[in-house]
C-alpha cells in the first residue's frame, strides 16, 4: 500500500504514542514504520486525531524543564 493511503489502527496509534512518551521522535520513522504520511502519524501521535484515545503520561524527567 503506498503511504499515507492507509488508515492507522487503533493498536498503532497507542504504539506510537507510546513510542513518542519513551524519547522516540522521528516521525518520519514513524511514518514508514505505520505506512501513513508524516503529517498523519504526528496528529495522531499528538492527539491532534485519535483524540478518543488516552495519551500516555507524560516522563517524570521532562517535568520542570
Amino acid at each position: 500500500m503506498e503511504s499515507g493511503r492507509r488508515k492507522l489502527t487503533v493498536e498503532q496509534v497507542l504504539e506510537a504514542r507510546l513510542r513518542y512518551a519513551s524519547g522516540e521522535r522521528d516521525f518520519s520513522r514513524f511514518a514508514r514504520d505505520y505506512g501513513v504520511s508524516r503529517e498523519a502519524i504526528k496528529a495522531a501521535v499528538l492527539g491532534m486525531t485519535f483524540k478518543e484515545l488516552p495519551m500516555p503520561p507524560k516522563r517524570p524527567g521532562l517535568l520542570g524543564r
